[in-house]
């Protein structure tokens, strides 16, 4: 298994041209410079924010690699890593050109690159805590739009000293000067830190103590560092400081919350091999049967769900079909998936009348004995008369089927409900029926399929699901089902799984009729 992604790699080799072009670009002006010319404390500045620039790029290939940070936490910690990389090296530029006429502009630009750094680190820093947070409420809503205002001010008063020069300016000699108002340019980013160490405060229920200690470690390291320096001109080691906070940071969070990790991954790991073992996966399973053609699959999500499908002949006339989903996540939701599974195999093989409702109602009474838990199950089961092509079925709160009559499109077929299983026990549970012709396809699922998220948060939904089972809608179930989970893979694209996807497609020849099923 591959550790990290495609589109990852792409970015891993990106960062590493551009970084390694930075570094070499400061170790190649440190040449042309010279050592002789330089005061040593340059020497240690520019040393210092070298080994830094190497230190951000190994954190930043670290970042791509961490299974455990994904979405927006990941993205706003790379925003964060990238701002304070360009700080250090602006830093390293600065004092190389510093004082040499004929680098004049590059030492202004360079300089007003270096001062935009420090607001885009410390926005970046309240959206990574925000994230982190992971909550919504009305004032964190109000506050972010106030930090974005702050940024947005902050980079406009910067980019105006390029005309006006109140806060720095490069002289005809090339030396850099900081003005009396120089402070001021600090504002924002002393406001915002404060803000976000009071939400830190405001919000700590949310968090753990040593997380606490984190968040405030970083801010207050480079700050004070910052206030100790704020008035030595030629000392200038702040970035290289915040990048190794932001290393710290890094390491803390996740090094503490490893031994969580691998304990959860020893059990999601036992419960995906649980699923993935009990559920039928011989295709075509009945290849001597020609009046039906049937295939399923389940893709579990790395937080282990409780779906399954099951599919198995009552008798020689009869074939019953089964898909389900468990409450709940990991072990306790995959070991109650395994029960439930048995106890409706069970009913459904033993009925006398072969009535799904009838099935499902023995099935929750046996449930609900014992479910300390509380676990719940939504059913859908149906029982193919093959000789006739009826198909009686019964849903227990689970996704609507789609029904797709030969030489037509997929629809879907929406029925009133009944409770989910293990809810209550002497539960009644109603049904339906359809009749199936020469042709005729039923498609069932679970809610991982429509509820499958992009990185925006967008749903893939009924819509996109029919679309894809109508791109070719007389395809045998396998290519219906690898149409589905094709167009599912292209529009999450990298975004985590976080259900299992799980699909049952039945196609119905008629009886005695020979398919034309490789």
């Amino acid at each position: 298994m591959e550790l990290i992604t495609k589109e990852q790699k792409q970015r891993a080799i990106l960062a590493a041209v551009f970084y390694v072009i930075f570094i070499v670009t400061s170790v190649q002006f440190l040449f042309i410079r010279g050592f002789a010319n330089l005061k040593p404390v340059y020497i240690f500045n520019i040393s210092g924010d070298v080994f830094a620039m190497l230190m951000g790029y190994v954190l930043f290939i670290c970042c791509l690699i961490d299974v455990q940070k994904t979405g927006k936490d990941l993205k706003w910690l790379l925003y964060l890593l990238n701002a304070a990389y360009i700080g250090v090296f602006t830093d390293s530029i600065a004092w190389l050109v510093d004082g040499v006429s004929k680098y004049s502009a590059i030492n202004f630009l360079d300089n007003t690159l270096y001062y935009l750094c420090a607001p885009f680190e410390v926005f970046c820093f309240w959206k990574y805590t925000r994230t982190f947070l992971d909550i919504e409420k009305p004032h964190l809503r109000i506050i972010n739009k106030l930090q974005l205002f702050g940024l947005c001010t902050s980079v406009a008063v910067r980019l105006l000293n390029m005309f006006f020069k109140f806060y720095f300016y490069v002289d005809s000699e090339g030396v850099y000067h900081r003005t009396g108002i120089y402070l001021f340019s600090m504002l924002y980013v002393f406001s915002s830190i404060i803000c976000t160490l009071s939400i830190l405060v405001i919000e700590r229920k949310n968090l753990q103590l040593y997380q606490i200690i984190t968040f405030f470690t970083y801010v207050l390291g480079p700050t004070i560092v910052s206030v100790l320096t704020i008035r030595i001109y030629g000392l200038s080691i702040i970035n290289a400081v915040i990048m190794l906070f932001i290393l710290l940071m890094y390491c803390v969070l996740n090094v503490m919350q490893g031994r969580e990790k691998a304990i959860a991954d020893r059990d999601l790991a036992l419960a995906s091999g649980i699923q993935e073992h009990i559920l039928p996966r011989i295709f075509p399973p009945f290849p001597e049967r020609k009046e039906f053609d049937i295939y399923a699959s389940m893709t579990p999500a790395k937080e282990v769900g409780g779906d399954f499908y099951d599919f198995f002949m009552i008798d020689n006339d009869h074939l019953a079909i089964v898909i389900a989903d468990v409450s709940g996540k990991g072990v306790p939701a995959a070991l109650f998936m395994m029960v439930a599974r048995t106890i409706i195999k069970n009913q459904g093989l033993y009925s006398r009348k072969m009535n799904p409702n009838t099935i499902l109602a023995k099935v929750n009474n046996q449930l609900c004995e014992g479910n300390d838990l509380e676990f719940f199950v939504t059913a859908w089961i149906g029982i193919l008369t093959i000789s006739t092509g009826k198909l009686k079925y019964s849903n227990a709160g689970h996704e609507y089927p789609c029904y797709r009559k030969a030489d037509g499109n997929f629809v879907i077929v929406k029925e009133k409900h009944s409770p989910p299983l293990a809810t209550m026990e002497g539960l009644v549970f109603k049904g339906g029926e359809i009749n199936l012709e020469k042709g005729d396809v039923i498609y069932i699922y679970t809610d991982g399929v429509t509820e499958a998220t992009n990185s925006n948060n967008e749903l893939f939904g009924n819509d996109r699901m029919l679309a894809a089972l109508n791109e070719k809608p007389d395809g045998t179930p396998k290519e219906l089902d690898n149409a589905v989970r094709t167009r599912i893979y292209q529009f999450v694209k990298d975004a985590p799984q976080f259900d299992d996807i799980t699909m049952l497609c039945l196609k119905y020849y008629g009886a005695n009729e020979k398919s034309d099923v490789i």
